[in-house]
């Protein structure tokens, strides 16, 4: 009798510890963004700048610089980005941070970056 009371209290804990385990990181949910009074960059206003980044560093590679000369155009480009969407380069590297250390979330600004891309096709 004090058997079976004992296994039973074995499987109880043994299934608060897998529960605790199984818990979830914040940094996994495919929903989370920075606040809104954090400064960062939320997800659509990021979506599109990555997509303008994109599209520059692509245009970027087809072109034929001597190299110390491009690397001078693609920053020039970047500042161009950053100041038609309002924001610092700092303020994009520390939200470009968030956003990776939120590697679900990131996903999907990534996967929305891509329609956004294949829509101007």
């Amino acid at each position: 009798m004090q058997a079976k009371g004992l296994n039973s209290i074995v499987k109880t804990l043994c299934a608060i510890l897998f529960l605790i385990g199984c818990s979830t990181d914040s940094r996994d949910n495919p929903l989370a963004t920075p606040s809104e009074d954090s400064g960062l960059i939320q997800k659509e206003q990021l979506v599109a700048l990555l997509a303008d980044i994109h599209i520059a560093e692509a245009a970027h590679k087809t072109r034929v610089l001597v190299p110390e000369i491009s690397e001078d155009v693609l920053l020039e480009n970047y500042s161009a980005i950053f100041e038609s969407h309002g924001v610092t380069a700092e303020e994009f590297k520390e939200s470009y941070t968030w956003w990776w250390k939120h590697p679900v979330a990131m996903k999907f600004v990534l996967q929305e970056v891509t329609e956004r891309l294949n829509k101007l096709d």
